[in-house]
């Protein structure tokens, strides 16, 4: 079934989004720079194609919803997406509204309880990117699991997922998670102290070859300086003043510390050859939609519970 007609009223609405993201956004600038971008779609799956939604409608998620979600992917380089589901109606959708130049490469879908029925996924702009050759999922040896290194008992209910890509002369790898969230943030711990243990062997490893390691995802960390920050931080994992700040979550009340972008940083030398310049958060809230008068709970189902978050690295 083709998509409805876009309505007059929300081509306006997309409008006002663009001159926002504009004003927001750093601009691409050919050879000079990179942005990076981690985003949870909170349950990216179905879609209903029409435009004129209502809080009856199932799935929620409609075609206006989603061109605000790719007008806002658009203005990133490669964007990590957490929480694609089984059903790929709504990121087939997404590419197309984004166009032939951008491509995606993601994983199967986690099976069993654990795993939700997720996948993770990278989007990125052929023309300002390109997959330089590896993709790989981290799975820990099984004769290393419970050891002293790496205090898992069992594999991730979600494994990491990393894809290397290159952008002018620099080769980065983008590792992407979505840490399994448990009530107390005790319970993440041992997932977050073996992805920032392995992360911190691989990093060293890629430097030799000149290559950057950056690790970005939905961390469920909720505070800073709590036990799932401290575990994720523990072997010199770095997040910037200007990304430790940003609220990251839709839901108003005291900053969220999920998503992150990080890499590892020495007093001696960065580990990474890219340059980084700013970053942020981006906040749709009262942005998108705004005709309907939705509440946050269910813009939350429309758009995300999660904000994205970015960063900006020059090349030259």
């Amino acid at each position: 079934m083709a998509p409805s007609k876009k309505p007059a009223a929300f081509a306006k609405e997309l409008s006002g989004l663009r001159a926002d993201l504009t004003k927001t956004i750093p601009a691409k600038r050919s050879g000079k720079n990179l942005l990076i971008a981690t985003w949870n779609l909170k349950a990216f799956g179905d879609l209903n194609e029409a435009y004129a939604n209502s809080t009856a409608h199932q799935p929620k998620r409609d075609m206006a919803a989603l061109e605000c979600i790719a007008e806002i992917v658009s203005r990133f380089d490669v964007v990590a997406i957490q929480e694609v589901k089984d059903n790929l109606k709504c990121l087939r959708h997404l590419m197309k509204l984004l166009g032939p130049h951008w491509a995606f490469v993601m994983t199967d879908t986690n099976k069993g309880r654990l795993g939700n029925g997720e996948r993770l996924a990278f989007v990125f702009d052929k023309r300002r990117v390109d997959i330089s050759g590896l993709a790989c999922e981290i799975v820990i040896p099984a004769e290393a699991l419970s050891s002293k290194r790496y205090t898992l008992n069992k594999q991730f209910a979600r494994t990491p997922y990393a894809v290397s890509f290159k952008a002018g002369g620099s080769t980065f790898v983008l590792l992407t998670l979505h840490v399994y969230y448990q009530a107390k943030a005790s319970g993440r711990v041992n997932e977050l102290l073996s992805i920032a243990r392995w992360a911190k062997d691989w990093a060293g490893d890629l430097k030799s070859w000149n290559h950057s390691l950056l690790v970005l995802g939905d961390f469920n960390i909720e505070r800073q300086n709590d036990a799932a920050w401290q575990a994720f931080t523990s072997t010199g994992l770095y997040t910037p003043p200007e990304l430790q700040k940003p609220p990251r979550s839709l839901v108003d009340g005291k900053p969220k510390f999920y998503d992150q972008i990080s890499w590892f940083k020495t007093t001696r030398q960065d580990k990474i050859s890219l340059r980084f310049n700013t970053g942020g958060d981006y906040n749709f809230k009262g942005k998108v939609l705004q005709s309907r008068n939705y509440t946050t709970e269910q813009l939350q189902w429309r758009i995300s519970d999660h904000l994205p978050l970015w960063a900006e690295f020059n090349l030259s």
